[in-house]
């Protein structure tokens, strides 16, 4: 049976959505990996649903990835953009905690990410200079060159990956409700 996989929400296709917003997880890993990342397809999570602050949230990624033409918006571009612009999400009201609780937790689909430690800094990082602190006590400029490096990776592997998962949710919907 061949599912409709196009969501009654503004004809968004389910199984390739305009992007998606990635955020960091706590790091649960011992080894130079873990399932430490999330991505949601903003376009697919119906809004009305939401509190404030998940919803400011999500509109803040809707204008980051028009503005920048990017598939996968790191939660800490927004963080950044907001640094960038001498403001905070709290200082425009918004408990970014509790709105990243609620989408990790909401009846839409979420796929959890396996990454290095490394994509787990230049995901999480929000500092608005691309410095980072190299083990040996010096300072690295190519930290945006790495950030930019992961989004990449990121996006390609949320292009194979997100259309089979999603693809999975579709057919075990379809068969609850045909039988």
């Amino acid at each position: 049976m061949e599912a409709d996989v196009r969501s009654a929400d503004a004809g968004v296709d389910l199984l390739s959505p305009s992007y998606w917003l990635v955020t960091g997880l706590e790091w649960q890993g011992d080894g130079e990996s873990a399932e430490a990342a999330m991505a949601v397809a903003p376009g697919m999570i119906p809004r009305d649903a939401l509190s404030h602050h998940a919803r400011q949230v999500l509109g803040c990624a809707d204008l980051h990835s028009r503005k920048y033409g990017q598939r996968v918006v790191f939660f800490s571009d927004l963080t950044r953009m907001f640094a960038e612009a001498g403001t905070s999400w709290s200082q425009l009201g918004v408990d970014w905690e509790r709105g990243l609780r609620e989408l990790s937790a909401g009846e839409f689909p979420v796929m959890l990410l396996t990454i290095s430690e490394r994509a787990y800094m230049s995901i999480c990082a929000p500092a608005v200079r691309g410095v980072a602190i190299t083990p040996d006590g010096g300072t690295d400029e190519s930290a945006d060159d790495d950030r930019e490096l992961v989004r990449q990776a990121v996006t390609r592997q949320l292009v194979a990956d997100w259309p089979v998962y999603m693809q999975r949710i579709v057919d075990a919907r379809c068969t609850r409700t045909a039988g």
